[in-house]
């Protein structure tokens, strides 16, 4: 449930309940004070269905007035009713006829007599009801009518204060409960989570990027603790991130400083040769010129490769897009590189290709991307005559090239930096002629400017396999693009 679907309701019980409440109060005092009113005098309810029950009997009299049946009914009724204080007598005119008379004060009798038709008389504590029937009076008398009343009184007022002592202790008890209750249904979801949230950003705070939040309620924490989620590991990606490139730029600094260093140094030393007089005859001179000229030529290659480099890390360098049938342009590329490489000891063979696909990609940086994977395996290759098979495969929406060599392959973790910056499967660096460690990077900012992606793995029968994944062309790219 949510947070505002409890915040609803528990508005609604904070509403409901005090009126619920308050109803329950009122009815009970309500019910209370009706309930004593109509038991405020056990004596006086039996005096008025007394007169009910006279009224009947002398119905019954009227039809036959017969004195000595009403004596034998008047008996049965006293004699019934002995312990109640409440007599039935017949009178004729203001004689008493039957049974005695119980009232000692005769002037409140006299009123009731000397009245015609049916009255009922109260008067300190007696209470007299008359009901003529012919010539004779029926009178029902109750000569301890207020002692019942002032007693029961006092027993009803400790019954309403029992009572009004009950509902306090009872609204008491429902309010705490009621906050309880609420207590946990809102404010505990709600604090939970908070103390949750607080003590994950603590752990971020603390340097713990790994740590996630584990929560499982269908509320508007969830998303808020999923986007906490989201933003730790988004954050650890960075730092990693920014950890890779501290680390890519030091290598960087430092495979600089070593290929910069060397073709610097033997061209100082020859320098100095050539300045000495080490180099005396015309044929020494010229071998230290032409060493001088090649340490210059790898120097300026190594200054172009670091340039295109810079210019394809930060999206500067441009791109000269067009829509080319990829197999015609690997058949026309592996023809024309495969003599130049075959003197260096690389056989390039077409395994497998593609027909009629068409990808848009700039055809200049495709060959150079090509040929950096081809001059990596021509520099590693443990073979006099290594080969090199090329195949390319038709994958869903995108274009598989992939290049395949017989050399040495790499170890499984240099599979995972091979295409870093100035990586060397050679830790040692010593052997500068092997390049200046920028050709793969620079192949994989290349495919990455394509759209399209890179990776290795070794081959089983021994070698290591180039993967180039490249888009197909489409309409729609090529309308992007523009």
């Amino acid at each position: 449930m949510t947070i505002k679907k409890r915040l609803f309701i528990s508005n609604l019980l904070m509403l409901v309940i005090p009126a619920i409440l308050g109803l329950i109060m009122v009815g009970g005092t309500i019910f209370g004070v009706m309930e004593i009113m109509g038991e405020h005098d056990p004596n006086e309810k039996f005096f008025y269905e007394s007169m009910d029950k006279i009224n009947k009997i002398t119905n019954k009299w009227s039809d036959n007035i017969n004195l000595d049946q009403m004596k034998v009914d008047i008996d049965k009724f006293n004699e019934k009713n002995k312990d109640k204080n409440i007599a039935l007598s017949v009178y004729e005119g203001q004689e008493l006829l039957y049974p005695s008379s119980t009232v000692e004060d005769t002037s409140i009798l006299n009123t009731a007599l000397s009245k015609d038709g049916n009255h009922m008389f109260i008067m300190d504590n007696i209470a007299i009801y008359k009901e003529s029937v012919g010539k004779y009076n029926i009178v029902i008398e109750d000569t301890d009518f207020a002692h019942h009343n002032k007693e029961d009184g006092k027993v009803y007022d400790r019954i309403l204060y029992t009572l009004g002592v009950v509902m306090f202790f009872a609204a008491i008890a429902i309010i705490l409960l009621t906050n309880r209750f609420l207590t946990s249904f809102v404010f505990k979801r709600i604090i939970n989570p908070l103390e949750t949230l607080v003590y994950g950003v603590h752990q971020i705070r603390d340097g713990n990027l790994d740590f996630h939040i584990d929560y499982n309620e269908k509320d508007e924490f969830q998303e808020i603790c999923s986007d906490f989620n989201e933003m730790a590991q988004r954050l650890l990606d960075s730092v990693k991130a920014r950890q890779k490139d501290e680390a890519n730029r030091k290598e960087l600094i430092a495979g600089i400083s070593h290929d910069l260093r060397t073709p610097l140094t033997s061209i100082k030393a020859y320098v100095e040769g050539l300045e000495t007089g080490v180099a005396s005859t015309p044929e020494t001179q010229k071998r230290y010129l032409d060493t001088i000229k090649n340490k210059t030529s790898d120097l300026e290659h190594i200054v172009s490769q670091l340039f295109l480099f810079s210019k394809l890390d930060i999206g500067e360098f441009p791109l000269y897009l067009e829509k080319v049938d990829i197999g015609r342009e690997l058949s026309n590329i592996t023809v024309n590189l495969s003599e130049e490489y075959k003197e260096k000891g690389l056989i390039i063979k077409m395994v497998q290709n593609a027909k009629d696909i068409c990808i848009q990609v700039d055809i200049v940086q495709l060959r150079n991307a090509v040929i950096n994977v081809l001059e990596n395996s021509v520099k590693y290759k443990n073979k006099e005559q290594g080969q090199m098979k090329i195949s390319c495969e038709d994958k869903d929406n995108y274009v598989t090239i992939r290049l395949e060599d017989n050399g040495p392959g790499v170890s499984n973790e240099a599979l995972e930096k091979l295409f870093d910056v100035f990586y060397r499967t050679d830790p040692s660096r010593s052997n500068p002629s092997k390049g200046s460690g920028l050709g793969l990077s620079i192949t994989a900012k290349i495919l990455e400017q394509l759209g399209g992606s890179i990776k290795a793995e070794n081959v089983i029968e021994g070698g290591l396999a180039i993967i180039m994944t490249l888009p197909k062309y489409t309409e729609n790219k090529a309308l992007e693009n523009k």
